[in-house]
């Protein structure tokens, strides 16, 4: 009995704490060109052609999936067993290949893959599009291999320190990623009870749909306001409308803006 009666002191504070965030739900969003977006059915290439094609069909947000190289590299790929098993080197399994080796290989023999030199000289010739990043949140790492594109980088945060600290820089945004390590205790502190803890505030999150029935999220969604980042939806229909209407960027391999 007295934990029921705990939990509900608690849920009441937290309902207290958080209904002066509430806003009215906006249905607006920009769409994000997934991996960098799809290419002849071809999805999470990661490559020169996927990015080209994706900026001609009018998309203002290209995501990238981050690397580094055997010999400390950024280069684009969603991960070193894809990345290997689309260039014919399945036998590599998720070995990291050095920067000669990737830049030698074509993405299932025909597409080329991206070092961070291309993707400067990519973004600095299209000056409209927004550099949206996953899988390295480290600002060092970034500002050393980007040093022009901070103002209109989208940085998916995998911890609350790298969170804080590319806001700090002055990174164009940072999502906090569903994925990171730190998740339950950084919703609990930065979300759910900021005003208790206070720090940085967690104002947008990047989430999979797969958390959809999560309940933690789903605390979060009707407690707090934030922004959300959903990936990767190729039918809006399929989204619950209590998260679509939070949505203002939204990952996408075939929706088309």
């Amino acid at each position: 009995m007295r934990n029921v009666m705990n939990m509900a002191f608690l849920l009441l504070f937290l309902l207290l704490s958080c209904s002066e965030k509430q806003q009215q739900c906006a249905y607006s969003y920009s769409l994000v060109a997934h991996a960098g977006g799809a290419i002849d059915g071809c999805l999470y290439t990661n490559s020169l052609e996927a990015v080209k094609k994706a900026a001609d069909a009018g998309y203002r947000y290209i995501e990238l999936d981050l690397l580094m190289t055997a010999d400390s590299f950024v280069v684009a790929g969603h991960s070193w067993s894809d990345y290997n098993s689309m260039t014919g080197f399945l036998q590599r399994g998720d070995t990291a290949p050095a920067l000669h080796d990737f830049m030698s290989r074509r993405i299932y023999g025909k597409y080329t893959p991206l070092t961070a030199e291309m993707i400067n000289t990519f973004f600095e010739e299209n000056s409209e599009i927004f550099f949206v990043t996953d899988k390295i949140s480290d600002a060092d790492v970034l500002e050393r291999f980007f040093p022009n594109l901070k103002s209109r980088m989208v940085v998916e945060a995998f911890s609350y320190d790298d969170y804080c600290e590319l806001k700090r820089r002055g990174f164009h945004r940072v999502l906090y990623s569903c994925m990171a390590d730190d998740i339950n205790s950084t919703v609990l502190q930065r979300m759910l009870m900021y005003d208790v803890f206070g720090g940085e505030e967690i104002e947008w999150i990047a989430l999979h749909t797969d958390a959809f029935d999560n309940v933690v999220f789903r605390l979060v969604h009707a407690l707090c306001d934030y922004r959300l980042a959903l990936f990767t939806v190729n039918d809006t229909s399929a989204v619950p409308e209590e998260f679509m209407c939070k949505v203002e960027l939204l990952y996408t391999d075939s929706i088309a803006p």
